[in-house]
């Protein structure tokens, strides 16, 4: 009976248009992932066993195998891998280019993509993404459509030299862009020349978008300008203030923050009901609607959320005017299809995943439990407003585990306390912004629409607050992987097939057996080698250690951020920690306090839970200083000064020293350096500590170090070649990035000649496994990203 009610389902219109949606992706997922071969492979294998099963066709399943490398293929022929600028990158000059998507202001910068026509009066063909550093007085007007001239350094993005880093440059290739551009207001000029009819349209429409906001300015202050601002038009409005993202993802509200289908299911419904009343003609209605439906879509910057509601929306009107009815789930998947045709990169939007996951989880498990509860006596509006935050978050919580390490626990209360408000300010928004695009009333319509809004908004906020208050409202959560999350969907999808037909034995048993699995995978098997890592973090210095009894240390923090901008600590240690359930640190050693060091260093200690601080040094002789230790007495944090020689660190077979040169009016020569022993193997962190600091300490230095992580990024004069012959060093590890400095010097290089010298500009982020006899290395890929081996050694006999 059940393996009927499955075949029969298989075969139903929703499931096949959605099947061959998913396999479409995973062809387009294999290009991405280079693994089409085993793709392929595997969809065969699952074909032929549904064949023998008499589950499905042959016919099917070979039209499957051809979606399938059609995914392949198109994102083979339509993803490019650089363009013209990237070619020549990096490059300070002059671009000419067009803006082509609505400029994203934050505090000093404003951000937006330019399809570059030239660079230094050469025709050249590109698109690029420019950061414009910008007078906050007084900020340079730069709007979609317009051509400008910019004096520019152009760079090539940010490639991921570390597991869980986010790889800059494969984001803006989802964009079609393979360049970073960066320049100040002062040297961008707005050149005069005549739009196409296309961006003449879309410039006048950006320009109605901001005369619409400014109106709203006039009456709302922040944070309520923001928060409608985000409601009506999208999150490329305006920008939210730190502290009320922070309270939103706290809270689990950050969606109100952003344009998505909600608001173009509001915008449609409520553009319905005014014509309605208004007695206009059904068609008229519907083509009306269709229009503003359009017209909104474009405000809103085209956001792969947006785009997915706004087609199936269309499709169901057009569908509504030629009298067709809709299959919601092959609408869904049909729409994805057509999406990913156009672009395959939708497929690495977050916002894309996010809102086909969470439509689906609701045109499936929330449409089946509403059926259920049609014998409840509450209405239906009252029912859906609890059922649908409730199946959107259960279905949304892997994928935000998966990019943000995060699960908002009162999200599911906040967005049902919410909903109420949201309606009534959506609405007002909406049909304020349409007035108030009629510039002689736009003023007074917004004067009286804002007043009443006010308050809606302050309510929003108030809620928002209240949530995000309450204990462990965030819980920092480790990385889910790809089969985890498969697997918790096919549960998610089994129990709604239960809903829908009734509970049976092997259901039940199917059920159990893979929540049971899916518990399995998220024990942690202990791992007891040490393990050393050598952040890849630029021409800067961060190594993480963990002991054979899973006690980590790190050595440094590598860089402060840059202005606004995320520290190399949040984007790179922090998420490798998240990842991994590591939320504990037994020490943090600041070999000492420059920048490229000890950056960082805060927000480590306000995202873990760090034990002890090492410092070589209690002088408080900077702001960067200041802030360390004001923020670890704030925490409760010990700072220890480093002694010359002290042991910092105990277990079974394996030991942390401390040295210190004590060198006057020398910093880098002053670094605390360490030394790791287990067993027979020893590694020798420098810090910056050079020659001279080595010299000093080589009578308590210990012969036979296997791994020296060279000093100062393997500046000249870190090194000697007596020091390299007194320790004997196998392996030398150099962590250095793009640099001003000659890093790493060849007077260095050619001392360490005779070891294996490894290099995170060369090799990224540097793994080192030891159980104490043999040690191996693994250098990280950044096209698999994985470690993979690079040599295994053997410990040099003491």
């Amino acid at each position: 009976m059940i393996r009927e009610q499955i075949t029969a389902t298989l075969q139903s219109k929703n499931a096949l248009m959605f099947i061959t949606s998913v396999i479409f992706m995973a062809g387009i997922l294999s290009y991405f992932n280079d693994c089409e071969l085993i793709c392929a492979g595997i969809l065969t294998v699952i074909g032929i066993f549904l064949i023998i099963r008499r589950s499905v066709s042959y016919k099917y399943i070979l039209f499957w195998l051809f979606i399938f490398y059609f995914g392949f293929f198109n994102s083979y022929f339509r993803i490019n891998s650089s363009d013209d600028l990237s070619e020549i990158a990096p490059i300070d000059g002059v671009i000419e280019g067009q803006v082509v998507s609505i400029p994203n202001t934050v505090k000093d910068r404003t951000k937006f993509f330019v399809n570059v026509n030239s660079i230094d009066g050469k025709p050249i063909k590109a698109k690029t993404y420019i950061t414009v550093e910008i007078d906050e007085n007084d900020p340079a007007d730069f709007t979609i459509g317009n051509y400008y001239k910019f004096n520019a350094k152009i760079r090539l993005p940010f490639k991921a030299g570390n597991p869980s880093q986010f790889d800059y440059g494969n984001y803006l290739r989802n964009f079609n862009a393979f360049t970073a551009s960066y320049t100040e207001q002062n040297s961008c000029e707005k050149l005069d020349k005549e739009l196409s009819v296309r961006w003449k349209f879309m410039h006048n429409l950006n320009s109605i978008r901001n005369g619409i906001i400014n109106s709203h300015a006039k009456y709302l202050q922040s944070p309520n300008l923001e928060i409608l601002g985000g409601i009506v038009f999208g999150d490329d409005a305006v920008a939210p203030p730190d502290y009320i993202k922070t309270t939103f993802i706290n809270s689990g509200l950050l969606h109100i923050l952003a344009a998505s289908g909600m608001n173009v299911a509001f915008i449609f419904g409520f553009w319905f009901c005014i014509m309605r009343f208004l007695h206009v003609p059904y068609r008229i209605n519907i083509i009306g609607g269709i229009i503003m439906v359009i017209l909104y879509t474009l405000m809103t910057g085209l956001g792969a959320s947006v785009l997915r509601a706004a087609l199936m929306l269309l499709f169901i009107q057009i569908g509504k005017l030629i009298d067709r009815d809709a299959h919601s789930i092959s609408l869904l998947a049909f729409v994805a299809f057509l999406l990913l045709i156009y672009n395959p990169a939708y497929i690495n939007d977050v916002g894309f995943q996010l809102s086909f996951i969470v439509t689906f989880g609701l045109l499936t498990m929330a449409n089946v439990i509403f059926e259920r509860m049609k014998e409840l006596k509450a209405p239906d509006w009252v029912k859906a407003g609890f059922l649908i935050p409730i199946v959107a978050q259960i279905w949304v919580a892997p994928i935000q585990m998966f990019y943000f390490n995060t699960f908002s626990s009162y999200s599911i209360l906040a967005n049902i306390a919410t909903v109420p408000f949201l309606s009534v300010i959506s609405f007002g928004g909406f049909v304020s912004s349409i007035l108030s695009a009629i510039t002689p009333i736009a003023n007074f319509v917004c004067m009286i629409f804002d007043f009443v809004l006010k308050y809606f908004l302050d309510i929003v906020v108030a809620i928002s607050n209240y949530f995000a208050q309450l204990p462990a409202s965030i819980i920092t959560t480790t990385h889910p992987g790809i089969l985890q999350i498969l697997l918790y969907y096919f549960i998610l999808l089994a129990i709604t097939f239960c809903i829908k037909i009734g509970f049976s034995k092997k259901l039940l048993i199917t059920i159990a057996s893979s929540v049971i699995i899916l518990l399995l995978t998220t024990i942690n098997i202990p791992n007891h080698n040490l393990e050393i890592i050598t952040f890849d973090v630029g021409n800067a210095d961060s190594l993480l250690i963990k002991t054979p009894q899973n006690k980590y240390f790190l050595i440094d923090t590598a860089k402060l951020s840059y202005k606004s901008g995320n520290s190399t600590a949040k984007m790179v240690i922090i998420k490798y920690l998240k990842d991994r359930g590591i939320r504990e640190l037994e020490g943090l050693v600041l070999t000492h306090f420059d920048l490229d060091h000890a950056g960082g260093t805060v927000d480590i200690l306000k995202e873990l839970n760090v034990k002890k601080i090492y410092v070589n040094s209690m002088d408080k002789s900077n702001f960067t200083i200041n802030n360390i230790f004001d923020t670890a007495n704030e925490l409760k944090i010990p700072l220890i000064l480093a002694a010359n020689n002290s042991k910092m660190y105990e277990e079974e077979d394996l030991t942390l020293t401390n040295y210190l040169a004590n060198i006057p009016k020398n910093d880098n020569e002053n670094s605390i350096v360490t030394l790791l022993k287990y067993k027979d193997f020893d590694v020798l962190f420098t810090g910056d500590a050079g020659a001279i600091a080595l010299a000093k300490l080589k009578p308590i230095l210990p012969p036979n170090v296997e791994v020296l992580k060279v000093g100062h990024h393997g500046a000249r004069n870190v090194i000697s070649r007596d020091i390299i012959n007194h320790l004997g060093t196998q392996v030398s590890i150099i962590s250095t990035g793009p640099n001003s400095f000659g890093h790493p010097a060849v007077s260095t290089l050619d001392i360490l000649r005779n070891t294996e010298i490894y290099r995170t500009d060369m090799h990224n982020s540097i793994k080192i496994t030891t159980d104490g006899y043999k040690y191996k290395l693994y250098t990280y890929d950044r096209t698999k990203h994985r470690y993979t081996d690079s040599q295994e050694l053997q410990t040099i006999t003491q």
